[in-house]
C-alpha cells in the first residue's frame, strides 16, 4: 500500500481512510524516526503509553482497572 500526501504549512498531514483502517489507527499514535523515515504506530493500550511517557512503577498487585483509568486520565492530559 502506498500513496503521496501533501505536508500543509503547520506540517501536518491527512492520512487516507484506507490506511487508517488498515492498521486500526485510533486517536493516539507514536511518532518515531528509523532510517531517515518517520514510523507512524497506532496505540491501542492507555496502560503502555503511560508508561512509555511517564516514568512510573507499576506493582503487580496494583488493581489492573485501576491502572488503566489513571492511564487514560494521564494520557488525556498530554493531548
Amino acid at each position: 500500500m502506498e500513496t503521496i500526501v501533501r505536508v500543509d504549512d503547520k506540517g501536518r498531514i491527512l492520512i487516507p481512510v484506507d490506511f487508517r483502517e488498515k492498521i486500526k489507527l485510533g486517536k493516539v499514535v507514536r511518532l518515531r524516526i528509523e532510517n531517515d523515515r518517520l514510523v507512524i504506530e497506532p496505540l491501542r493500550n492507555p496502560l503502555e503509553t503511560l508508561r512509555s511517557t511517564v516514568n512510573i512503577k507499576i506493582n503487580a498487585s496494583q488493581n489492573p482497572k485501576l491502572l488503566s483509568k489513571i492511564a487514560e486520565r494521564e494520557l488525556n492530559k498530554l493531548l
